[in-house]
């Protein structure tokens, strides 16, 4: 077996848009059905195989309220990757995707970026399009997929995504 890397991914967006649920479901392959906010941070462990490189992914679960911006700081230090998460039922998770990825620039000078829309199982709460989603990631720079974490429908792939495209510029 080739040599062991570890990346480190974090996972951002507003309240509620399923930061933690994700989390849980791509290391446990548990859904969480209750709602609890993240205070601070919690992080998890998974690993994967890459083109035949074992990789360690540390993903770290960054509580979304603005009284912990300046505590965020401290824990996008070494950060490879983010996963950017908005919720297709509520339209502000979208728009406030650009308030996270100028929080991010400020405190992470080069990392992979992904833009997740979650909750596509509400299909009858659904307002945001596809299409909507896709421009967003495409003016930043993003890669684009849409998940169910509650139908676990996507959920390895985003990871697996983000991690190829940190490794891609590694290796």
């Amino acid at each position: 077996m080739s040599p062991t890397y570890l990346l480190k991914i974090c996972t951002v967006g507003s309240a509620s848009v399923g930061k933690t649920s994700i989390i849980i479901r791509y290391s446990t392959g548990v859904f969480r059905e209750h709602y609890s906010p993240t205070l601070g941070t919690g992080f998890a462990y998974k690993k994967m195989l890459i083109d035949n490189n074992l990789i360690n992914l540390q993903i770290w679960d960054l509580g979304s309220q603005d009284f912990l911006e300046r505590v965020r700081a401290n824990y996008y230090i070494g950060t490879q990757g983010v996963i950017f998460l908005f919720d297709v039922t509520a339209w502000e998770t979208l728009h406030d995707v650009v308030e996270w990825k100028r929080e991010v620039d400020r405190n992470v000078e080069e990392y992979k970026s992904l833009l997740v829309a979650n909750k596509t199982d509400l299909v009858e709460e659904r307002v945001v399009p596809i299409e909507e989603g896709q421009k967003m990631a495409s003016q930043l720079g993003m890669e684009y997929i849409e998940t169910s974490v509650r139908d676990d429908r996507n959920v390895n792939k985003a990871f697996e995504m983000i991690a190829r495209s940190i490794c891609q510029s590694l290796f």
